[in-house]
């Protein structure tokens, strides 16, 4: 996939076919590296999209609305049929687990992941309420969807948030083709709370 057809990504169904099949080309061949955090392994695939049900109970579960935009993603796709595999840089034993977290699988995965963001960031019950958080949804790593008009894609380590992509395709899309430095160099607006530290 070339940095142009990744900047027209929008969040279509037709946009996240069009990763889904590239990013299977992608991984037919791709080597292990000796490093930290889990890798895609080589022949990987996606997993069959998610029914309209099944969607509905992934955010009854989670107490969350998804945007078209995530319900598009999970119509498409739904986590990878081999899991992630961390070398740990050659040391130790070798770790397995998800890299794009799935239904029903993951979700206790997806729900500790926020509570760890929202504690990390001291926001409480109270702040949600009063000062109109929007919610938030892991779907790989710390890479999170910020659910509110923008939409945009945050990398987000506790209380170290920084912009990834203007929208969720671009996001997926950016970590499949290791395009760090050329994609998603706008700024984020600075009246989003998730760009702000709570202190």
């Amino acid at each position: 996939m070339t940095i142009k057809e990744i900047k027209n990504l929008d969040c279509s169904i037709s946009s996240f076919e069009f990763i889904k099949k590239e990013s299977e080309k992608y991984w037919q061949k791709i080597d292990l590296q000796i490093c930290w955090g889990l890798q895609i392994q080589e022949g990987s695939r996606w997993r069959k999209g998610l029914s309209e049900t099944e969607l509905e109970d992934f955010q009854k579960q989670l107490n969350i609305t998804f945007p078209e935009s995530l319900k598009n993603y999970y119509r498409t796709m739904n986590g990878l049929d081999k899991p992630g595999i961390d070398n740990n840089g050659g040391y130790g034993d070798i770790y397995f687990g998800p890299i794009f977290y799935s239904y029903p699988d993951d979700i206790p995965t997806i729900q500790s992941r926020i509570e760890w963001i929202m504690e990390e960031n001291r926001v409480t019950e109270d702040i949600i309420r009063n000062q109109n958080v929007p919610s938030i949804i892991p779907y790989l790593g710390h890479r999170f969807l910020i659910l509110d008009k923008e939409e945009i894609v945050l990398s987000m380590f506790g209380n170290d948030i920084v912009f990834w992509a203007d929208n969720l395709s671009k996001g997926i899309a950016k970590d499949i083709f290791s395009l760090y430095s050329t994609i998603g160099t706008r700024k984020i607006n600075t009246n989003s709370f998730w760009n702000k530290k709570i202190g």
